[in-house]
């Protein structure tokens, strides 16, 4: 029944049946057929695929001594103490004493404000400051309890003007 949907060539049919017995050595004629089929190859290709091969046995060890192995066949590096001579510290060293005196310096060059804020004698202050979050309700309240004598000779003492205080 798989003849008739699929029919195969005489020459394919032979060469598969030559690759389910050694896909490895199939022989001379199936050789020969695979070099011209591609079809054949790709067949050829999976049933090696498929072949079982026996696993492979690797020596004790192996694998945990696979690091130290790698490492004794790398080139030995020299340590950074031995590469670097000791002028060359010293040189690091002064250039980084002096870019680290130089900065501080330049901080300290530019310490002195541009403004500097002075505060008033006590003797200047004649009249307490205007103290921020203060309820000025109740000085509203007081104004509404005056009778109106009190209350015309508040409005003229408001009125006239007063002498400037330093």
């Amino acid at each position: 029944m798989t003849e008739a949907l699929f029919p195969v060539p005489e020459a394919c049919a032979t060469t598969l049946e030559a690759l389910l017995l050694d896909p490895l050595d199939p022989g001379r004629p199936a050789e020969a057929h695979l070099r011209a089929c591609p079809a054949c190859a790709e067949a050829r290709v999976t049933y090696l695929a498929q072949e079982e091969v026996p696993v492979v046995l690797t020596p004790a060890g192996y694998f945990e001594r696979l690091p130290e192995r790698l490492l004794r066949k790398l080139p030995a590096r020299p340590a950074l103490h031995h590469r670097f001579r000791p002028f060359t510290w010293a040189v690091a060293a002064t250039l980084l004493l002096a870019v680290g005196a130089g900065a501080f310096w330049a901080g300290q060059a530019n310490r002195t404000p541009l403004v500097e804020a002075a505060l008033p004698h006590p003797a200047e202050l004649t009249e307490p400051a205007d103290v921020p979050f203060q309820d000025h309700e109740e000085e509203a309240a007081q104004l509404q309890t005056l009778n109106p004598e009190e209350m015309s000779a508040l409005l003229k003492r408001l009125d006239t003007p007063s002498a400037p205080t330093r």
